[in-house]
């Protein structure tokens, strides 16, 4: 199986990027998207079509701001997942934050983590959704499941996860609190599995400003990211990032499981 995330930075304009072309060379099992950005209805009829042809979609746009975040899970038909929209708090599921998914004992979550924002004006609101997702996956775990974490999680969380941390100290996606937090996932029983399978390698970056060249410069941060149960990591043979495809500001992870 193997699992793609993508922050898209809104479908839609996405699509006139060669979405389809992307999807269709890259053919993922599961696709966990990332800041949607509108609503199944606003996406044109034979696209939704030819995405639903060979894939159950769960999108989960924001309600709480029109064109704002949102998160979307698609799985092959046939593979038995089942989807659900949000944790159940509304002040994450107003905004599509999470898709939880079913298949047995694997629970995927995919979402669009929030940002802490200029001047740290939502950090306290993203370590809340960090306590609550924590808590979710620590309870997941006390049942006997087995959890795949996927999206942009909008912190990086070592030095070698961005190009310039010095630069970026206290900046959002790099402040202390941001990092314990992820520290904290971690600590639930969950595993950062490409840093795991690239230890001291730099430049492994999934975000890039789009001015002054970044993305060719590769000077870039690490902030999306798909963390799996210990119990999963002797299944995974795969997982990287895939900096080669254009269409957003965030490129794709994947991992594959076996």
């Amino acid at each position: 199986m193997q699992l793609v995330s993508w922050n898209v930075n809104g479908f839609r304009a996405a699509l006139k990027k060669g979405f389809l072309d992307w999807l269709e060379e890259a053919d993922p099992d599961v696709l966990c998207l990332q800041e949607i950005r509108c609503t199944w209805e606003e996406v044109e009829l034979p696209v939704r079509r030819a995405l639903e042809a060979s894939y159950d979609v769960c999108w989960f746009p924001a309600t709480a701001k029109k064109g704002y975040a949102g998160s979307a899970t698609l799985s092959r038909k046939g593979t038995g997942w089942t989807h659900a929209k949000g944790l159940g708090i509304e002040a994450y599921d107003a905004e599509g934050r999470v898709v939880v998914s079913t298949l047995g004992d694997l629970v995927l979550l995919g979402g669009y983590f929030p940002n802490a924002s200029a001047g740290l004006a939502r950090l306290d609101y993203k370590r809340a959704f960090a306590r609550d997702l924590a808590a979710f996956v620590r309870a997941k775990h006390g049942e006997g499941r087995q959890l795949l974490v996927a999206g942009d999680m909008n912190v990086a969380p070592e030095e070698i996860d961005l190009a310039r941390p010095k630069d970026n100290v206290g900046n959002p996606g790099f402040t202390p609190e941001e990092r314990e937090d992820f520290r904290g996932y971690l600590e639930t029983g969950l595993a950062d599995v490409l840093r795991e399978r690239n230890p001291g390698v730099p430049g492994l970056y999934t975000w890039w400003s789009q001015r002054g060249g970044a993305r060719a410069k590769n000077v870039g941060w690490r902030i999306d990211h798909i963390l799996a149960s210990r119990a999963l990591l002797a299944r995974v043979t795969d997982v990287r990032t895939h900096p080669d495809v254009a269409g957003s500001d965030h490129c794709p992870v994947s991992l594959t499981l076996t």
